[in-house]
């Protein structure tokens, strides 16, 4: 029998909801040819997987983003309501964005393209309209899906109101823009290997030497992500690694989104640091089993008989 006891922190998360469409090819892809295909559509974006998983964990996320006014922002929109998403200070307007993903028969992906119109919209001067309303959240987790000067105002934001801020890189061009940005006083970042090289943009590669690099610009945490290698969790006092077990994977997408879901069910429930992590992979592990971004069969006491099985618990 299970019983969890919430705390008190509230979450609101900040940047892109599209629609994914995801095409799983039945054979090796052979490229500028035709490849025969599998679609499956769902909601996405990185921000909007994360405030979908918090949701079905009954961490009663918000979100503020940008969704069309179009028949995809509609089905959005009732996705958001029947899973208990706050989204009432979003911008509703334009088209929806749409990300599409090509996948190899392993279920790697092996191209995608995005097209978003989240920083048309969520602009400082939109933001600096919300402040009585992100005042209110204790933990804003952001996507790099917006432009630097709302992110840079974001990162200000928390400074000066003492929030937990969480920055989810997206992807290695998108990360790139926090290169040149103050970090000072981030809580964490949760970079790839690649991501973390161009947000350090140093010219070394040992992975010491970038973390390093980011811990003295002012970021509390780097959660490096390694792929089939697990994770290892970088602050100024030690690291912590873990690894993954060996699973059959059928589409990778999502599974970094589901990870930092994983985690911060984690955090705000006062789990110890390791027990964090084990469930952010526990997610992700579950996401990159099925198709799509988002278990939505997913709940608080499975997500723990889950952490068990694959941690030996």
């Amino acid at each position: 029998m299970f019983t969890f006891v919430f705390m008190s922190k509230s979450v609101i998360c900040i940047g892109a909801t599209l629609i994914d469409e995801l095409y799983f090819c039945k054979n090796t892809i052979i490229e500028a040819s035709s490849n025969p295909a599998q679609k499956t559509s769902s909601i996405g974006g990185v921000i909007s997987n994360i405030v979908q998983h918090l949701a079905l964990l009954d961490i009663n996320p918000a979100i503020i983003t940008a969704i069309g006014s179009d028949a995809d922002g509609s089905y959005i929109e009732e996705n958001f309501k029947k899973i208990g998403i706050e989204y009432s200070e979003s911008i509703v307007e334009g088209v929806t964005g749409k990300y599409v993903s090509i996948l190899n028969s392993d279920g790697n992906l092996f191209v995608s393209v995005c097209e978003d119109n989240c920083s048309n919209f969520i602009s400082v001067h939109f933001l600096k309209t919300k402040t009585d309303y992100i005042k209110t959240f204790d933990i804003i987790i952001i996507d790099t899906n917006l432009d630097k000067p709302s992110i840079q105002w974001i990162i200000d934001f928390a400074n000066t109101y003492n929030k937990t801020l969480i920055i989810e890189p997206v992807s290695v061009s998108k990360a790139s823009k926090l290169y040149s940005l103050d970090l000072n006083g981030v809580f964490m970042i949760t970079p790839n290997v690649e991501e973390l090289e161009v947000i350090s943009n140093i010219g070394a590669q040992d992975e010491m030497s970038l973390t390093n690099n980011l811990i003295e610009r002012g970021i509390e945490n780097i959660w490096l992500r390694k792929g089939a290698k697990g994770s290892v969790m970088y602050n100024s006092q030690k690291s912590l690694a873990l690894s993954v077990p060996s699973i059959s994977i059928i589409d990778s997408t999502g599974a970094g989104d589901a990870a930092l879901a994983g985690w911060v069910f984690g955090f705000v429930n006062d789990d110890d640091e390791l027990s964090s992590i084990q469930l952010g992979h526990t997610l992700a592990l579950e996401i990159l089993k099925i198709k799509g971004t988002v278990d939505l069969s997913l709940n608080c006491e499975n997500l723990y008989k889950l952490k068990k099985t694959y941690y030996n618990e």
